[in-house]
């Protein structure tokens, strides 16, 4: 187990009926890891982030982050957390910087001009700084996506399957970016269904299916 856990999760469930969603997960996270969350669609994930995020109510099990139960008090630590949802999308006639200008009033973060350039440059945005978010490409989306969840400089990021949808080329790029978020001191909690994803990203991997944990370990330890 991580020394230092970011994230605990235990027999965490959400049923629907007869439907488990998710069915007596438990892992930790340790700080400044990516963890990926592996499997097919309908394997749980999205249903278990959100639960993390606050958004879904466990029918049973515990989570603790940043050693607060997340089903009783997320306001008290969701300063400290990044979203990036899986259907992000920007708003279509802002503009990168003015996007992330938005967003930083809603963290309550005065951001300057300065502020806001470096963040674009962070996720390799800068250059599209003119640009409408309804003329970014998709991978630009994402990247914007990124920065937005990056404006309150969190601890933590959630993303929720990333990279769906994007040419190699995009994925390759938002992986490198990932990378120097970690090497930067964030720990991520990464959603895929992408095998060579996990491999390339992940310094631990829980692979699910039909709601249930099928594996657990770092990537070699899985190949």
């Amino acid at each position: 187990m991580p020394s230092e856990s970011v994230i605990t999760v235990t027999d965490l469930k959400k049923h629907y009926g007869d439907i488990k969603a998710v069915d007596g997960v438990s892992f930790e996270v340790g700080r400044g890891q990516i963890f990926s969350c592996l499997g097919p669609n309908g394997a749980g994930k999205t249903t278990t982030v959100e639960m993390m995020e606050g958004l879904r109510t466990p029918t049973s099990g515990s989570i603790e982050i940043f050693d607060v139960d997340v089903t009783q008090d997320y306001a008290s630590i969701s300063h400290r957390v990044g979203v990036l949802p899986q259907d992000f999308e920007p708003f279509e006639r802002l503009k990168a910087p003015e996007a992330v200008a938005y967003f930083g009033g809603l963290y309550n973060r005065k951001m300057t001009k300065q502020d806001v350039a470096d963040l674009l440059d962070t996720v390799v945005l800068g250059h599209r700084a003119k640009t409408v978010a309804m003329k970014l490409s998709g991978g630009e989306k994402r990247r914007l996506g990124l920065a937005l969840a990056l404006v309150g400089e969190p601890e933590l990021l959630f993303l929720d399957e990333p990279t769906t949808g994007l040419d190699a080329q995009a994925r390759r790029g938002l992986w490198s970016l990932l990378e120097n978020l970690r090497d930067e001191g964030k720990t991520i909690f990464l959603t895929t269904h992408y095998l060579d994803e996990a491999e390339k990203l992940s310094d631990d991997v829980l692979v699910l299916h039909k709601g249930k944990e099928i594996a657990r370990a770092p990537p070699m330890g899985l190949i």
